[in-house]
């Protein structure tokens, strides 16, 4: 083995171990915010004689245990300094159903008090989401709206996915539900190779109608760049099972950063 190949796969080892994603080298995407490109309402499965629009997607609960929140994706720069920004990836995701004019990934990731190196940690997201969203929340609630928690059970999960996203308050208040960010590992999780790596996400629609957490799933935003080992779309749906098993991994792998789930 050359001694290039050794320090590449030196890294690759250490990489697991950070709360960051990082991963191998691959053809980039385009920078900056896409348009969005979730549609909360499945094909039919007879198709018409002619193709026809879907219907766009509704803000709150949509249908008996659906629910979704409109946010608009983000990609992070394709280089090697920006490999370890998924939680200010999902930040801007998340801020973006609460405010018009998302600040810029470095903006966020300062806020985060983000190490290009390491990543960033649960509480520190939490803070910088409300260091935005306080001066309009905090007189209309009379407290921040997210926290970082420590949830074990897929249970709570499940439930503060629904309770955020259909949230009558912040629907009443704000005219949209809540989007919220948990962190995972990526090893099980499409679009991502196997890579292995810690990671955030942000979660703004769900599908609990079945009662099953194979067949219930949720749909969340991917952030990182092919530079980071993401090499899937931007809006990815999977079922809650599939989320319970990489959210465990990151309780598992990385018992440093406790707050799983922002909220």
């Amino acid at each position: 083995m050359s001694q290039g190949v050794t320090k590449i796969a030196l890294a690759m080892a250490f990489a697991a171990l950070l709360p960051s994603c990082f991963g191998a080298q691959v053809n980039s995407r385009p920078v900056g915010p896409v348009a969005l490109a979730y549609n909360f309402t499945k094909p039919t499965p007879a198709p018409a004689a002619t193709p026809q629009p879907q219907a766009s997607l509704t803000v709150g609960q949509v249908a008996s245990g659906q629910g979704a929140v409109e946010v608009r994706g983000f990609h992070e720069p394709p280089d090697w300094g920006h490999r370890n920004y998924c939680g200010a990836g999902a930040t801007q995701v998340l801020l973006s159903a609460w405010m018009t004019e998302v600040p810029d990934i470095e903006a966020v990731a300062k806020a985060s008090k983000l190490n290009p190196n390491h990543g960033e940690f649960g509480a520190d997201a939490s803070n910088a989401i409300d260091a935005y969203l306080n001066p309009f929340v905090v007189p209309a609630l009379g407290q921040p709206r997210y926290k970082p928690e420590h949830l074990t059970t897929l249970d709570e999960v499940k439930a503060r996915i629904q309770n955020d996203i259909v949230d009558q308050q912040a629907i009443m208040t704000f005219g949209h539900g809540v989007p919220m960010m948990v962190q995972t590992m990526t090893r099980t999780m499409p679009g991502w190779n196997h890579w292995n790596a810690t990671h955030m996400i942000t979660i703004f629609a769900f599908d609990f109608s079945h009662g099953d957490p194979a067949l219930d799933t949720v749909t969340y935003a991917e952030t990182p760049s092919p530079l980071a080992g993401y090499r899937g779309p931007d809006f990815q749906t999977i079922s809650v099972k599939a989320l319970w098993v990489a959210m465990q991994a990151y309780l598992r792998e990385f018992p440093a950063d406790p707050m799983n789930v922002i909220s």
